[in-house]
Order: structure tokens, then sequence, then C-alpha cells
């Protein structure tokens, strides 16, 4: 198997810049609802999946994935879920943990479906996760990707974070059930 190299990256939610994020009248950035846990879920890993930067480690990831999406959606409240919609249309989620203590707390990350990526919706889902952790109370975030993919390199570097390589098992919670 090939190894795969992992960036942390750590953002310190009280510097948090204020960024523009207005969108085309399009699209909309919202909380996700109750009903709408098989369209995340499918969202994410058809996100996932369609990338050739992730599909070779997709199998690693899934049951992180899938854990992650069930634990949000089984929330009685708020669902820790923000998606991105063109019309009615879900074409990219961010599946988020608010637990200060947690290891990732962008569990998916901003997942984006192939055809509408290269707009800065990633940029904008990101920003609005962060924005969303801070209100949650969070003083910092931290998410995990690999070193080679796009999004390490154009759109998890801003908003002021801070990246350093870590050692991941994305497994991990699949193997502990």
């Amino acid at each position: 198997m090939k190894l795969v190299r992992w960036t942390q990256f750590t953002w310190d939610l009280a510097k948090l810049p204020a960024v523009d994020i207005s969108l085309d009248s399009h699209f909309a950035i919202r909380q996700a609802n109750q009903d709408e846990h098989k369209v995340v879920h499918k969202t994410i890993c058809s996100a996932f999946a369609l990338d050739m930067d992730w599909s070779d480690t997709l199998k690693l990831m899934q049951g992180r994935l899938d854990s992650g999406i069930e634990r949000i959606f089984q929330q009685k409240q708020q669902i820790d879920c923000l998606v991105i919609t063109h019309g009615a249309r879900v074409i990219g989620a961010s599946a988020l943990d608010t637990d200060p203590d947690a290891e990732i707390h962008l569990l998916s990350g901003p997942a984006i479906l192939s055809e509408y990526r290269n707009r800065g919706l990633g940029s904008k889902l990101l920003y609005r996760s962060l924005q969303t952790l801070q209100k949650a109370g969070l003083s910092q975030a931290r998410g995990v990707i690999k070193n080679n993919v796009l999004a390490a390199k154009y759109v998890y570097p801003k908003f002021n974070s801070v990246s350093a390589s870590c050692e991941f098992t994305p497994q991990r919670e699949e193997q502990e059930k």
C-alpha cells in the first residue's frame, strides 16, 4: 500500500479575518436539515470518489466519514453540517465536530461536487465552517488533509491557517467500533 502523507491545518478562530464570502444569487450556504442526511452523505462521498487525488484513499477514509456523518445527524437539535446549494440541489457539504477536544473539527472538510469546483465555493464553505465552529465556542479549529491534493495547496492555507505534517490514521473510528 502506498504511503499517504497528511497535513494538519489549524486556525486560531480569535484571529479569523473578516472576509466577504458573497455568493452568486444561484448559490447559498446554510445549515443542513435533518431530512438531508442521505443527500449530504452521498454528496460528500461523491466529491471524494470523483476526485482523482482522493479516490485511492477513499477506502481508508470511508469508515471515518460514515461514522462522523451518522453522528452529526443523530443530534436532536442543531446539525453540525453546512451545505452549499445551487438552487434546490445540494452540491457540497462540510460536516463539523464542535467538540473542542476533537482530533478533527472539519470531519469532511469542504466537499464540493466535481462539476462545481474551481469557482471559489470550497473556500467560501471552509470560511463559513470556521465561522460556525467559532460561534460554537471553539477557540481553535483543526482539519487534516492529504498533502498532494489541490485543497491542501489552495483552500486550507487560507484564513491564517498554520500547517504541519502529522501522523493520521483515517480508519481509526471504524476500528474502535
